[in-house]
């Protein structure tokens, strides 16, 4: 009995996932008219969110971060630089924004995820470089952030940012 069930359950699930790749603009104001969004949360209700500081013990600084089930994972590795003469009261950094192929069956392996190149686009803007110069002139903190996606399922600039500025706290802590 509970094998029937089970394979009942598995079939009503294939049957919602092709409704929903064949009609999602159906699918999705369905989820509307009853107030309820796809993963059975109610609209107004956020996902669950956790953070982990320090996952990394190799890293400077690091924190495992999770927006119901996407998961991303960032480390910062520091060093110190002598600065370019351009910017001489300013530091640097260097992001890498990571989507494996097994994070979500949309990302391909042997070419990057679409959404890679954003994140870390848009990550290097929020940084003030000033706060990473040490000595002006003299040395200024280099860092190294490098985000994983670890599980894809919705939010995800949202969770790599959560996890690079918690990773960050965690850098400022020692």
């Amino acid at each position: 009995m509970g094998l029937s069930n089970a394979s009942g359950d598995l079939s009503t699930e294939v049957e919602v996932d092709a409704f929903r790749c064949l009609f999602p603009l159906r699918f999705y104001e369905k989820h509307l008219l009853e107030s309820i969004r796809p993963d059975a949360r109610p609209l107004g209700r956020a996902r669950e969110t956790t953070i982990a500081l320090g996952a990394v013990a190799s890293a400077n600084g690091s924190a495992l971060a999770k927006i119901g089930s996407t998961t991303m994972l960032a480390a910062i590795k520091m060093e110190v630089m002598t600065p370019s003469l351009e910017t001489p009261d300013e530091g640097c950094i260097a992001i890498d924004f990571h989507m494996p192929p097994i994070c979500s069956p949309i990302v391909r392996p042997g070419r990057p995820a679409e959404g890679a190149p954003v994140v870390a686009k848009q990550f290097s803007g929020m940084i003030n470089l000033k706060e990473l110069s040490l000595v002006s002139g003299k040395a200024a903190w280099m860092a190294y952030l490098d985000i994983y996606c670890l599980d894809a399922d919705g939010a995800l600039f949202d969770t790599a940012l959560l996890s690079a500025v918690a990773a960050f706290s965690h850098c400022l802590a020692f």
